[in-house]
């Protein structure tokens, strides 16, 4: 489907310095996250210190891609006109295997057969502008 001119946009992330690896990462494929240089945590991208020791030392590493559903709720509300399409869509809380989580959406699935604990493998969505999203959707 493509818009109008007039029709509204999805926002776009905008990097910056603190997270332009993560979405370097997203726009060839990999799915990046940070990693404490003192005691190896995995830690949700952005992060400023360890939430495990309080070290600053951190590094971006590719992450597996693989997930569990933590959680999620079905979107019925009309918040945003560029949504409006979509509803009801999925918000989903994402636990990778590293440990980290990640707030995402589920896709290809129906919103009713979604479950806690299934499990996810990352994909990532061209939403323009050189930005990439990550997305997951059911494990083969």
């Amino acid at each position: 489907m493509t818009q109008s001119v007039d029709a509204p946009r999805k926002p776009i992330p905008q990097p910056d310095d603190l997270s332009r690896p993560f979405f370097e990462g997203a726009q060839c494929g990999e799915l990046m996250i940070q990693r404490c240089g003192e005691c190896l945590a995995s830690l949700a991208p952005g992060s400023r210190a360890c939430t495990e020791c309080l070290g600053e030392r951190l590094e971006w590493a590719r992450a597996s891609g693989k997930a569990t559903l933590h959680t999620f709720a079905i979107m019925h509300q009309r918040y945003h006109p560029a949504f409006f399409d979509e509803l009801p869509y999925n918000i989903a809380v994402v636990e990778l295997e590293e440990g980290p989580r990640l707030n995402t959406t589920i896709t290809g699935t129906p919103n009713d057969a979604l479950r806690v604990g299934m499990s996810l493998v990352v994909t990532f969505e061209d939403v323009g502008e050189g930005v990439a999203l990550p997305k997951f959707r059911p494990a083969d």
